[in-house]
């Protein structure tokens, strides 16, 4: 038997003259690299990939998921997507807007724009897109025909109801809200560098911002829960009811 062996059949030649004869008249040549867009077939992998050079025959397999690039390598298409946010997750499609993250892709889709603003302010009437909306707009007492309703009330008005303690706090002693002594001015806070809040020493640069935020929740024991205390929240506390409902909003929709 010779020691030359045809590329594709099983004949073998005594000289390499006879087998290379042999594969070309019958073109049992081994091409081995193949042109990634036409049928051109070549011996070596250099030699396809001038082929495809030459020609721009490249492939480009891995398409973006939103828009109309295409890219050789998957590699390339995961970078091009997490740089334009071009995730198909977070692409609304409605808006034709790519967002970062799921979580700004959720807000989005909460907002007026797809959510409408079907939730009414039950005295002054005006719109919210949701409940937390609603009353964080009582709770601040913004609202000008319940200007007597504040956090405090509407905590008071639900622990009535609320005997059982489902959404409220069971607190052993309680005091309305972050009361402020109507002669105190925040004028007087103003420590050389800025106006001090006395509970945090955080400094604010107006007195206005300083009584903003004393008179917030940020201070304020939590005062109601989620009921659902098996949960992955397992129960968590705010400090208000604008925050419980923005945490049912969030979590259960």
């Amino acid at each position: 038997m010779g020691s030359y062996k045809c590329d594709s059949c099983t004949r073998c030649f005594n000289s390499w003259h006879a087998c290379t004869q042999h594969m070309s008249v019958l073109d049992h040549w081994q091409w081995p690299y193949d042109c990634e867009t036409c049928n051109a077939r070549f011996a070596t992998e250099r030699s396809a990939e001038q082929h495809m050079e030459a020609k721009d025959y490249w492939s480009y397999p891995y398409d973006c998921e939103t828009c109309n690039d295409s890219f050789r390598f998957e590699d390339d298409r995961d970078d091009h997507q997490e740089e334009e946010g071009h995730y198909k997750h977070l692409y609304c499609s409605d808006c034709d807007r790519y967002f970062q993250n799921p979580n700004n892709l959720a807000q989005h889709m909460r907002s007026r724009i797809h959510q409408g603003t079907s939730i009414k302010c039950p005295f002054c009437q005006a719109s919210f897109v949701t409940a937390s909306g609603v009353s964080h707009h009582l709770e601040t007492s913004s609202c000008p025909k319940a200007k007597n309703l504040s956090s405090s009330a509407i905590h008071r008005a639900i622990r009535q109801r609320d005997p059982n303690g489902v959404i409220t706090e069971r607190l052993l002693e309680w005091h309305e809200g972050n009361t402020i002594n109507s002669t105190w001015n925040p004028s007087s806070a103003y420590n050389g560098h800025g106006y001090e809040c006395y509970i945090c020493h955080r400094e604010f640069s107006t007195p206005r911002a300083l009584e903003q935020h004393i008179r917030s929740p940020v201070h304020q024991a939590p005062l109601y829960h989620c009921p659902n205390k098996t949960g992955k929240c397992g129960g968590k506390r705010f400090p208000t009811l604008a925050a419980l409902f923005n945490h049912f909003e969030s979590e259960y929709e």
